[in-house]
């Protein structure tokens, strides 16, 4: 959950923001300046600690470059394992289009 507010309303009720961040840290404020284009986020440090690692393990993660070779094992031939390929792509597709449909 997340409000949006200028920055003069933010100078005015820090701590009550203080106290609202406080109470859920999973919250944000957002505050809007008019000499900028982007918006400022106002989180606990804690919740600041937590997207950061999550970007760090996600930045770790990139780095490991993925190899299926050796990574499963199948009884299908080359040939049967390329058509089993196909129609899953194929079914994925028909469900896409009809949740596309449900819209």
């Amino acid at each position: 959950m997340s409000r949006t507010i200028s920055i003069s309303e933010a100078r005015a009720r820090l701590p009550e923001l203080a106290r609202y961040l406080r109470r859920s840290p999973q919250r944000v404020v957002f505050i809007k300046h008019r000499d900028m284009e982007e918006r400022l986020a106002l989180v606990t440090e804690g919740r600041l600690r937590y997207l950061e690692a999550l970007v760090a393990a996600a930045e770790q993660g990139a780095d490991r470059a993925f190899k299926l070779a050796g990574s499963m094992s199948s009884t299908l031939t080359d040939d049967e394992l390329e058509q089993a390929l196909i129609g899953v792509k194929q079914d994925q597709t028909t469900r896409s289009s009809s949740k596309a449909d449900e819209f």
